[in-house]
């Protein structure tokens, strides 16, 4: 996926390294490890690219990568990547669905 730079300039990023896509003021950005960049696209679009292959839209305004999920915070209704240092919001209408896969995901680990 190619990505734009704040210079103006894009960039290759790896499905694997995108944790989450989130929509601000009708911008919508990728955010990685490495850190967030643009991407000139609708969160729409992007579920229905990306739908098939991990990613979840879990509220009106983030398409998350539920494979680089690290763990829930129910109280704050929030997804956590990289060891708690990045976040995502869960809609409420979404929450058991975030608990059923990391209770799968738990239960797979051996």
């Amino acid at each position: 996926m190619r990505v734009l730079l704040n210079d103006g300039s894009s960039r290759s990023i790896r499905e694997e390294d995108i944790l989450y896509f989130s929509n601000h003021k009708n911008t919508i950005f990728v955010h990685t490890k490495e850190g967030e960049f643009v991407l000139p696209t609708t969160l729409s679009d992007l579920y229905a690219a990306y739908g098939s292959t991990g990613f979840e839209r879990l509220d009106r305004s983030n398409v998350v990568n539920i494979g680089n999920i690290d763990g829930y915070d129910p109280e704050r209704k929030i997804v956590l990547f990289n060891q708690g240092e990045q976040f995502a919001t869960v809609s409420e209408s979404n929450e058991a669905r975030i608990r059923r896969f990391l209770a799968s995901r738990k239960n797979d680990t051996p």
